[in-house]
């Protein structure tokens, strides 16, 4: 049975903070699917039906978003029948505040997500 996934466009979606926090119930524990060295994997579901894994990456520093851009290019370009599409990403800079030395300041808060295909059955390293 051929994936609703296999139908859209090639192109990587972006999508919303806010769109994703809908699909995940803001990232409940019940939608994590896997944690790892760089992330955590959520699973959604999209305004079709589809399922995803989402993985919330980690704050990296060393990744600024010129790196991050040309990572998602590296995985667009991907094209393997063992490598799961990319078929979407967030990046989201906002402010949070934060408590510092018994004062709130504001701080930036840079979250990004990278979003593929969901395969039934487990995870990959199983």
């Amino acid at each position: 049975m051929a994936s609703k996934l296999q139908h859209m466009s090639v192109i990587p979606r972006e999508f919303t903070l806010q769109y994703l926090e809908q699909i995940t119930d803001n990232f409940s524990e019940g939608h994590i699917i896997g944690r790892g060295e760089h992330g955590v994997v959520y699973k959604g579901v999209l305004d079709n039906g589809e399922e995803i894994a989402l993985k919330k990456l980690y704050h990296m520093p060393e990744l600024d978003d010129t790196q991050f851009r040309n990572e998602l290019n590296n995985l667009v370009r991907a094209r393997h029948q063992n490598i799961i599409r990319l078929i979407g990403y967030c990046c989201n800079i906002g402010h949070k505040r934060v408590k510092h030395d018994d004062e709130y300041t504001s701080a930036v808060v840079e979250e990004r997500f990278l979003c593929f295909e969901y395969l039934q059955g487990g995870s990959l390293d199983k």
